[in-house]
């Protein structure tokens, strides 16, 4: 069980952890900066812009999907659309979004859009990203050259005790795990030949008519 003074050591362990590598970009690019020529400008500028760009979909991300995790009230899952998009736009995978219009608790939509970064790591080279809503459940279904679900992953979105401590890349799919149990939605995990599948259930979803 995480008590509160661990959750929060944890999302402050992700956020930096994943503000690492587009700082780096960020310091590279300036380092160029410094002394380059007309030749390599452009490179370093490329590599501050990608830095950036990247820093702030990953900022946004945990703004919406960690800080308003406990959100009450529902709303439309449309509302996550930006967020989600400007978010791959800085990641590998192509980003399709075939959902319908759906209303369902504003912390369930905080449980799929922390999905949505946990399908980006089944994708070690790329594919697609795609979420979609049927029934009583969103899904994100990530396809791609050897897509797979971590079983470390796997047992931290059951919120299982890591046993070799929580490290990196457990930390994200255990917020998830804890946000998903506080949100009463159920996470169903699929998979098949380079497809994951993860399913966000809850009655409370409701599709447009």
């Amino acid at each position: 069980m995480v008590e509160g003074t661990q959750l929060a050591a944890l999302v402050a362990s992700k956020v930096c952890h994943d503000l690492v590598e587009p700082m780096n970009a960020i310091i590279q690019g300036l380092e160029l900066l410094k002394d380059s020529d007309a030749a390599t400008r452009e490179d370093a500028m490329a590599l501050v812009d990608q830095g950036v760009a990247k820093a702030w979909a990953k900022l946004d991300f945990f703004r919406f999907a960690v800080a308003g995790a406990l959100v009450e009230g529902d709303g439309e899952l449309e509302e996550a659309r930006q967020t989600a998009e400007r978010l791959f736009g800085a990641l590998r995978p192509e980003f399709v979004w075939t959902a319908p219009s759906v209303t369902l608790p504003k912390a369930a939509t905080r449980v799929v859009v922390n999905l949505l970064l946990i399908a980006n790591e089944c994708l070690p080279r790329g594919g697609k990203v795609e979420l979609t809503a049927n029934g009583a459940e969103v899904t994100v279904i990530a396809t791609g050259p050897r897509a797979a679900l971590r079983p470390a992953t796997a047992a931290a979105l059951r919120g299982e005790t890591p046993s070799d401590g929580y490290s990196g890349p457990v930390v994200q799919p255990l917020l998830t795990g804890i946000f998903a149990r506080q949100a009463g939605v159920e996470i169903v995990s699929r998979e098949s030949d380079e497809r994951v599948e993860l399913v966000a259930r809850t009655p409370a979803i409701r599709l447009a008519a």
